[in-house]
């Protein structure tokens, strides 16, 4: 297919994602559309915390009765940094007595990498469907009841409290933490050029990365034509309703797929795009 014939040929995409972001940007690019890459945040693994050791013994010494995994990148490190440090042996005891649950089909993936099988997995991909489930399945009460819960790089406040609050002790473990990961100073140049006008879209993969590419904004006073310029036609496009939620709060309307994959993310942002090209030029 010509260069000027592909369905992106012609707009520019800004793509905040660290983790997996070549695959990404490979895909606009096979499509036609010249990529800005600014990744926000990357994903920190703590195979050598020493904090991540001690939650681990503590949450193994309280035996728990139930486990939420909201990642399988989170269970893969967790068993990465305990065959590091000596404790996997604990882990699969910890993961083989409790009930786990899990968010989404990669942590029901990574649980059975290990051999073992979850007690169920949210129907929404949510760490908020995650609870929903563990609470209707226990009639809302959880008294007397230890959870172990995995953080994902964040700590969900909420959903924790919504734990505790139904009786629960809650042990967390965080095996991945977000930092920033914008060495080559590419998060300035995407809200600039947003901000001007010269960006059809941007992508999120990880809600930590709206707060980042806003608070980016803000430093550089350009928080409110940031905002204009999504109000007024730039997409944001997210991989599921966790993604978008920041959005949601700031007024805007990301775009959310069906299926929460990449994939599913840059063929719906495709069609958007194409939907509107045509539009165009039907005027």
């Amino acid at each position: 297919m010509a260069a000027e014939n592909l369905p992106l040929a012609g707009r520019v995409i800004g793509v905040t994602a660290h983790r997996r972001a070549e695959d990404q940007i490979s895909a606009l690019e096979r499509r036609g559309a010249r990529v800005i890459h600014a990744p926000a945040l990357r994903v920190e693994p703590v195979d050598e915390d020493s904090g991540l050791a001690a939650a681990s013994r503590a949450m193994f010494e309280a035996r728990p009765d139930l486990v939420l995994l909201t990642t399988g990148y989170g269970l893969r490190r967790w068993h990465e940094a305990a065959e590091a440090q000596g404790f996997d042996a604990d882990l699969l005891v910890c993961l083989r007595e409790a009930s786990v649950y899990v968010r989404g089909p990669k942590g029901r993936g990574a649980v059975r990498g290990l051999g073992l099988e979850d007690a169920g997995m949210s129907a929404d991909e949510t760490t908020q469907g995650l609870v929903d489930l563990v609470l209707a399945e226990h009639d809302g009460d959880l008294s007397g009841r230890t959870v172990g819960l995995q953080l994902h790089g964040i700590a969900d406040a909420a959903q924790r409290r919504r734990l505790t609050d139904a009786g629960a002790r809650v042990l967390t473990v965080t095996p991945y933490r977000w930092a920033p990961a914008d060495d080559a100073g590419q998060v300035p140049v995407l809200v600039r050029e947003a901000a001007a006008g010269r960006v059809d879209a941007v992508t999120f993969t990880a809600a930590p990365a709206v707060d980042a590419l806003f608070s980016t904004a803000e430093e550089i006073g350009l928080h409110e034509q940031l905002l204009d310029a999504f109000r007024h036609g730039m997409l944001a496009a997210t991989v599921g309703p966790v993604t978008a939620a920041p959005l949601e709060e700031l007024g805007l309307e990301p775009l959310v797929p069906e299926r929460f994959r990449m994939g599913a993310m840059l063929k719906q942002l495709t069609d958007a795009l194409a939907d509107r090209g045509a539009a165009e030029e039907r005027r």
